[in-house]
């Protein structure tokens, strides 16, 4: 009798449960289905195996909280959420090509009500509204004729196999849907740093769907905000020392490029006569190349902050641990300008988003007032404008004596034939000047891709050319470096970036994302007034090189008196010690190397 009460009660749990669990398939499989199509439907297209599974479990959990509330007014007020967020993604996507990130959560929070009334006009006013407006009402409609059919489509498939294959697969679904983001979303909470959300975002088995990305944009932004309060208080903690050179003055310059491959350089040994500029000077004796210089990153964001921090990454410091070295050099009397091509500017940020953790750290209000006196105000289509536009402002700085100016390119970023002006002077590599490759995989396009790499490296050079001219002709040094790599068909069919792996060969893929051009120039003034330093140059060009610790570099090259300066991490210094130079933070590039 006990045994048999047992059973009943098992098998009377048991249909609890399965009815517990498939309900809200049952009863709200219209909105499981908007749901997978509004807010996973970038996602799933990108990495259909786990992704699916997650916009599954996540349809189901939803579908489950409306079953279990079993309110109407719960139901249409999560449908309203999903439809705000759907259509934020779509508006974003196809009339600004950006997506939900911290920016953008930044900029709604932070947006007061006649700018986002100026917003909305501006997007009523794009051609091709009217189309996003019908595919809404298009997808609005399909969805409540999917409602108002729930009870004819349930009865059609009511058949016992087909309910059981249903959830059976279901039920597969649901388990590993649970179980991929458990994995995934504990590894975004477990981020501690802006660095690591990046990571955790390359992974294409991690969710990317809307509402991942607005959860990613809230805890990336709580996490900017911590990090950036420590930069702050460095930067408090900078000592004024009194300068020995005051009465000389000093133009200290430094380029921060794009996407240079170092190889592509005929300063390098590049057979294509890419850099006919640099190639004069370092005959001239006024260029010196570093041919030994390795990038941390291949992702501007991480290179830059590490690049203008004092940090040291091969010593396990984070860059916010350690002042901005503008902000060094503009308290102890540099009067300090920022050019960047790259940045977001007034005309209206939404239309030239620039990567929040990097916008944060080189522009937020406070960040700003304590690196520079000077900003660009426009971003240009050729880094050349940006040369030209300062040129004109020069006067803005005339009465310092000493200046730190960084230049911020765009350099070679994707899209090569956008990088340089379509005249004969830059369109001077074809298809044909790449008939020194006999890889028999290329094709044409991949010629001509390689053929305008080429030329934007040629106008790079020009750049170059022009920023040397600014102070050409007072005591002035220039160094010039890239953040990182870029492959163009270099040894595979393949173009662009691997996030965090390098293919089938390893020491080919360092070589072409993580191996840059590093390059020093000096005016004849300077040459004049630093004998020692450009006997040093001479000397120590084959060292190698941690771009991370260029404001070393820079502190010896202005003779700044300053406690940042540290002679074991100065390339150019007796005490130099190269530190271990690790790679996305996991490879070693020296054992790698090897």
């Amino acid at each position: 009798m006990h045994l048999h009460n047992t059973l009943s009660m098992l098998s009377a749990l048991r249909k609890h449960i399965a009815e517990w669990w498939s309900r809200p398939f049952t009863r709200q499989w219209p909105f499981i289905v908007a749901y997978i199509v509004l807010i996973g439907w970038q996602s799933v297209l990108q990495n259909p195996v786990p992704r699916w599974m997650i916009i599954f479990f996540h349809a189901w959990l939803a579908a489950f909280v409306i079953e279990l509330l079993h309110w109407r007014i719960v139901k249409w007020l999560v449908y309203a959420i999903v439809y705000t967020l759907f259509i934020t993604e779509l508006v974003l996507d196809w009339h600004f090509s950006m997506h939900l990130s911290p920016t953008i959560l930044t900029l709604l929070v932070e947006t007061n009500g006649q700018e986002s009334s100026e917003f909305l006009s501006a997007l009523f006013r794009q051609p091709d509204f009217g189309t996003t407006i019908a595919y809404i009402a298009l997808l609005i409609a399909a969805n409540v004729t999917l409602e108002m059919s729930r009870q004819r489509v349930n009865h059609l498939i009511h058949g016992a196999k087909t309910i059981k294959t249903l959830k059976t697969v279901a039920a597969l679904l649901l388990i590993s849907g649970a179980v991929f983001s458990t994995i995934s979303y504990t590894g975004l909470f477990s981020c501690r740093e802006m660095n690591d959300v990046d990571e955790w975002r390359s992974h294409r088995r991690n969710p990317d769907d809307v509402v991942t990305k607005l959860i990613i944009s809230i805890y990336d932004t709580q996490l900017a905000s911590h990090e950036m309060k420590n930069a702050y208080e460095q930067i408090s903690h900078i000592t004024v020392m009194p300068q020995l050179n005051d009465n000389d003055s000093l133009n200290i310059i430094l380029v921060i490029g794009e996407s240079y491959i170092k190889n592509h350089a005929s300063l390098y040994g590049y057979p294509l006569h890419t850099t006919p500029f640099m190639d004069a000077e370092q005959q001239a004796g006024r260029l010196f190349a570093f041919t030994d210089a390795v990038s941390p990153y291949n992702q501007t964001t991480k290179v830059i902050r590490n690049l203008i921090s004092c940090n040291s990454l091969g010593d396990g410091e984070h860059w916010s641990s350690a002042p901005p070295l503008t902000a060094v050099f503009k308290k102890n009397g540099y009067w300090v300008s920022m050019q960047d091509n790259q940045k977001a500017t007034d005309g209206h940020v939404l239309y030239n988003l620039f990567e929040f953790s990097l916008g944060t750290y080189l522009y937020s209000p406070q960040m700003a007032e304590a690196c520079y006196d000077d900003m660009n105000e426009e971003t240009y289509d050729y880094d050349g404008q940006l040369v030209e536009s300062y040129r004109k402002n020069m006067a803005k700085g005339a009465d310092a004596t000493h200046r730190l100016i960084l230049f911020h390119l765009m350099g070679q970023h994707v899209s090569f034939n956008c990088r340089y002006p379509m005249d004969h002077t830059f369109s001077h590599f074809t298809v044909d000047s790449t008939s020194y490759r006999k890889d028999q995989w290329l094709t044409a396009e991949m010629r001509q891709e390689i053929a305008d790499y080429d030329n934007a490296t040629l106008y790079n050079d020009d750049v170059i050319r022009r920023i040397t001219e600014l102070y050409g002709n007072s005591n002035t040094v220039v160094v010039y470096l890239s953040d990182h790599g870029e492959e163009v068909y270099d040894y595979r069919p393949r173009s662009g970036r691997d996030d965090f792996s390098y293919g089938s060969d390893i020491q080919q893929g360092i070589r072409h994302q993580y191996c840059i051009p590093y390059i020093i120039w000096c005016s004849e003034k300077y040459k004049e007034r630093h004998p020692d330093i450009i006997d040093r140059l001479r000397q120590y060009t084959s060292r190698p090189v941690a771009i991370d610790n260029t404001c070393q570099l820079l502190f010896h090259l202005a003779g700044l008196n300053t406690p940042y300066h540290r002679s074991q991490l100065d390339v150019l210094s007796d005490d130099y010690h190269c530190p271990p130079r690790m790679l996305n933070d996991n490879v070693n590039y020296e054992e790698a190397m090897r």
